[in-house]
């Protein structure tokens, strides 16, 4: 056993887990971070298509985040704290100052260099100019305090750490094969924490429509509308939709997926497509009669001519997912109708292995909301995607990793007496 009741042990080498061991370290702290994997942030380097989307420039970021415990989105009592701490533009003065320059496409912010190796590197960099202690291939088994003490107790194999105080950046179960594999939810539940319930997140739908398999590789504008299993409208996305032969994908269903928690009971959902969006049903409907009265098509229409005009709005492979079997297909307002409403059931989320990340976590009524200190074991902070905290694509769950990391790292480091 290495003792030392100052030291800061961070678990997890993550966005996170960095962040928080380079907070701790400016803050002149003793910082040792347990990695599992082989190597750290395998999953930042998977971030905006290992591009790392750094952050995101919305104006009303800190009120983007939800909580299942808080049963919607965060109240300012829970996720804004911690994001106000440290925000958007505090995020770009660092990256830049450890020599990552950064340029916005609209609100989504990317590294210049477009590589999310550029960030990984930087944020190591950091690290070993403050002395930090990175052990890798170091998974945590078991983690317990020592109250005659006041310090931790983790394991890892058969050697044990003593430090005074511990940040759990241990990750989700999202992505399992890049480290983030649950573990940490037991080490909280061994110090008195409680979990919400676990489902994963920005991931895709499945559908029970064999049909879809047509579709798949398509790739298509439109609205998306979640619908409860009663008819209750719960969430409304326009963007992307990837055409697969499991279901849907794409960024707007991922924003959806966010909101479909009653799928992991076994309910099923419907989602209503527009694939037009950005015109009305009579817009459509006009253009389609012109299209077809120019090409001088009839009713009722051939299969050949429905496929032709629809191709004009969507991918073919879509327009023959929608005309395979809808009788309503054969007339100009029948594809109008298509077109503009498409009925999809929906039986599933898509696995932790095919997840951006996880709804559920320990709840934030369980930490001090601005330190992130654990309420029920002193000295104990959490960051990242162990809380009970999610965001939209686009930036938002990296912020959160940054501003969670820096407000624990920090609070750890001035907790046990440093500046």
């Amino acid at each position: 056993m290495k003792a030392d009741g100052k030291k800061i042990i961070i678990i997890g080498g993550g966005a996170s887990g960095l962040m928080a061991a380079i907070a701790a370290g400016r803050c002149g702290a003793s910082v040792t971070v347990l990695e599992a994997m082989k190597k750290p942030g395998r999953k930042l380097l998977l971030t905006g298509n290992g591009r790392c989307n750094l952050t995101n420039l919305d104006p009303e970021l800190a009120s983007r985040y939800r909580s299942a415990a808080d049963g919607g989105f965060c109240a300012a009592s829970s996720a804004e704290p911690v994001i106000r701490q440290f925000p958007a533009a505090d995020t770009l003065r660092f990256f830049e100052e450890i020599g990552v320059a950064a340029r916005a496409q609209d609100e989504l912010v990317y590294p210049c260099s477009g590589q999310a190796s550029t960030v990984l590197e930087a944020l190591l960099a950091e690290a070993e100019r403050l002395n930090v202690t990175l052990k890798y291939n170091s998974k945590v088994t078991a983690l317990s305090r020592d109250d005659r003490k006041g310090s931790y107790l983790v394991k890892v194999g058969d050697w044990t750490y003593e430090a005074g105080r511990v940040v759990l950046c241990c990750g989700s179960k999202a992505a399992p094969a890049t480290g983030s594999d649950g573990s940490g939810y037991a080490l909280a539940r061994a110090l008195g924490h409680t979990v919400t319930e676990i489902v994963p997140a920005l991931t895709g739908f499945i559908c029970r429509d064999a049909k879809l398999r047509t579709a798949s590789g398509a790739r298509t504008r439109a609205r998306a509308q979640l619908y409860s299993r009663d008819g209750v409208l719960l969430a409304d996305e326009t963007g992307e939709i990837q055409w697969t032969d499991y279901g849907i994908s794409g960024i707007a269903v991922f924003q959806l997926s966010r909101y479909a928690k009653e799928l992991s009971a076994g309910d099923e959902m419907m989602v209503r497509l527009d694939l037009v969006p950005d015109r009305s049903e009579e817009s459509v409907r006009a253009a389609l009669g012109k299209m077809a009265a120019h090409m001088g098509m009839s009713s009722p229409l051939y299969e050949a001519d429905r496929r032709k005009l629809l191709s004009g709005f969507v991918h073919d492979r879509v327009a023959a997912f929608l005309c395979a079997g809808s009788p309503e297909a054969r007339t100009v307002s029948g594809l109008c109708s298509l077109l503009k409403n498409v009925s999809l059931t929906v039986s599933g989320l898509r696995g932790y292995e095919h997840a951006q990340l996880c709804a559920g976590g320990i709840p934030l009524r369980e930490t001090d909301p601005e330190t992130l200190e654990s309420r029920i074991s002193p000295g104990l902070f959490f960051a990242g995607e162990m809380l009970d905290v999610d965001g939209p694509c686009g930036g938002y769950n990296l912020q959160w990793a940054w501003s969670s990391g820096c407000a624990a790292g920090r609070a750890a480091a001035h907790s046990a007496g440093f500046n």
